[in-house]
C-alpha cells in the first residue's frame, strides 16, 4: 500500500502542470518544481506511487559510466543522496535515502574490455570521480570472497553505492505535498487532445484535466503516451529479473555493488541477504513481468562461480520488472519538438532511479527558466534519434 493518499477527494480539473507517472522521476520533478514556486501541480499514477520500475529497481546509484553526461549527471546526484534529508528539508531521524557509499565493482575478464574500462575510468577521472584502476592482485587481496583466478582487473569507485527506492519516492513525494502538490494514485490516462502544437487536456478514468504544461514520466509506457500524441518516443520495455537470499553471513556485512562484465551477474547487499541478478539479453520487449523462475539456474550459476561460498546460500524470493530502454541506453531529456507545452524524461535503461535528483533538477529548470543550468544534459534531447547523433551508454546491466 502507497503511504501517498490522493490529495482531495474532487478530481481535479485543471493544473499549471501535470506529471504522467508517480516514480521516482514523476516525484523528483514535482518537488524540484514546487521547490521553485511552481506549486499548482498534479501528479497522476496508473497504480500506486513507486510500484512501476522504480519499485524493481536494484536502487544502484553510481559514477562508472562511459559517456560526460551520464557521469555529471550522476556526480550530481550522488552528492545529493549524500545529503539527501538536508536536501529535501527533513529531519536527519527522517526515512531518507538510506544511501549506502559502499561503492561500485567492475571485474574484467577481458583484455578488451579492460582497455574500454581503462579508457572510461581516465573520463571519470577527469570529471572528479575518485574511480581506481585495480590489477588481480589488489581485487583479490580486497575482497578475498571472489573467485578471481580469471580477472585481469577492475575499476573501482568508493563513492558509489546503492539507496532506497521506495524511501526516495515517497520522501520526494511527501515533501511536494506539503508545498501543494497533488497527488492521484489509481489514475490512467486514456487519451490526450491536442490542437497543433499544443496539449489541451488529459482524459482519465476519473475525469478530464487540462494542463498548461505536461511532463511524461511513464517509464516503459511511454511509447504508448507517444501513440497518444502522434509522436514517437522510442522507448520500448525489456524485463529485468532479480532474486533475493535469506540471511548469509559467510561473506562480509559491507562489500561493494560487485559486476560481473563476463556476464552481467551482479550482486550487493539485502539487509541480512543478498540481491542477484543477470540480464537475459535474449529478452524481447514486451510488458510481461512474470518472475521467470528457470532463470534462476543461470544466476545461480554465475554466481556460485564468481562467489564460491554462495553455493551455499539459499533463495528467499525474487521479481521481475522493467527497464524503459532507449536506443542508446541513455535516458531522453527535455522538450519534444513538435509540441509547444511537453517535456519527457524516461529511458533511462536502468539507471533512471540514480539520475533521477539531477533529471528532476534539470526539468524544473526548463520549465521555469527555459534552459538547463545546472548540470550539462543538452545531448539527451529527443531529436538525438532523429539525426543519428549520439553516443551510446556502454555500461549498461
Amino acid at each position: 500500500m502507497s503511504q501517498i493518499l490522493s490529495s482531495s477527494k474532487t478530481f481535479p480539473q485543471k493544473a499549471d502542470v501535470v506529471i504522467i507517472g508517480g516514480g521516482v522521476l514523476g516525484t523528483s520533478i514535482a518537488w524540484n518544481l514546487a521547490k521553485r514556486g511552481c506549486t499548482n501541480i498534479v501528479i497522476l499514477e496508473r497504480d500506486l506511487l513507486g510500484s512501476g520500475s522504480t519499485a524493481k529497481a536494484a536502487g544502484g546509484v553510481r559514477q562508472q559510466f562511459s559517456t560526460k553526461a551520464n557521469i555529471r549527471i550522476c556526480i550530481y546526484s550522488v552528492d545529493f543522496f549524500k545529503h539527501f534529508n538536508q536536501r529535501l528539508g527533513m529531519e536527519p531521524d527522517e526515512t531518507g535515502a538510506n544511501f549506502k557509499q559502499v561503492g561500485y565493482l567492475f571485474l574484467i575478464t577481458r583484455p578488451e574490455d579492460m582497455e574500454v574500462f581503462k579508457k572510461n575510468a581516465a573520463l571519470q577521472q577527469g570529471l572528479g570521480v575518485p574511480v581506481e584502476v585495480l590489477t588481480n592482485e589488489q581485487v583479490s587481496k580486497r575482497w578475498d570472497f571472489l573467485m578471481t583466478e580469471d580477472v585481469i582487473g577492475a575499476t573501482f569507485c568508493p563513492t558509489d553505492g546503492y539507496a532506497s527506492t521506495t524511501d526516495v519516492v515517497f520522501a520526494y513525494a511527501r515533501q511536494a505535498r506539503k508545498m501543494g502538490v497533488k497527488v492521484w494514485e489509481n489514475t490512467e490516462v486514456t487519451a490526450i487532445k491536442r490542437r497543433g502544437r499544443e496539449l489541451l487536456s488529459l482524459e482519465t478514468n476519473r475525469g478530464e484535466i487540462s494542463a498548461g504544461i505536461v511532463v511524461g514520466c511513464a517509464g516503459a509506457w511511454s511509447g504508448i503516451l507517444g501513440e497518444m500524441l502522434d509522436v514517437e518516443i522510442p522507448v520500448e520495455p525489456v524485463k529485468r529479473q532479480a532474486f533475493f537470499t535469506e540471511p548469509f553471513s559467510e561473506i562480509p556485512a559491507q562489500i561493494p555493488f560487485v559486476i560481473d562484465m563476463l556476464n552481467g551477474f551482479h550482486f550487493r547487499r539485502e539487509g541480512p541477504g543478498f540481491l542477484m541478478g543477470e540480464s537475459d539479453l535474449t529478452q524481447k520487449p514486451g510488458f510481461d513481468i512474470t518472475l521467470d523462475w528457470n532463470w534462476l539456474d543461470t544466476v545461480a550459476e554465475h554466481a556460485m562461480y564468481r562467489v564460491p561460498a554462495l553455493e551455499r546460500a539459499r533463495i528467499l524470493s525474487g521479481w521481475a520488472g522493467l527497464y524503459d530502454t532507449s536506443p542508446d541506453h541513455n535516458g531522453i531529456i527535455g522538450k519534444v519538438p513538435e509540441l509547444d507545452n511537453f517535456y519527457l524524461a524516461t529511458g533511462f535503461s536502468g539507471h533512471g532511479f540514480m539520475q533521477s535528483p539531477a533529471v528532476g533538477l534539470s526539468i524544473s529548470e526548463l520549465i521555469i527558466d527555459g534552459d538547463i543550468k545546472t548540470v550539462e544534459v543538452a545531448e539527451l534531447n529527443i531529436e538525438r534519434f532523429r539525426t543519428g547523433n549520439y553516443n551510446r551508454e556502454r555500461n549498461v546491466l
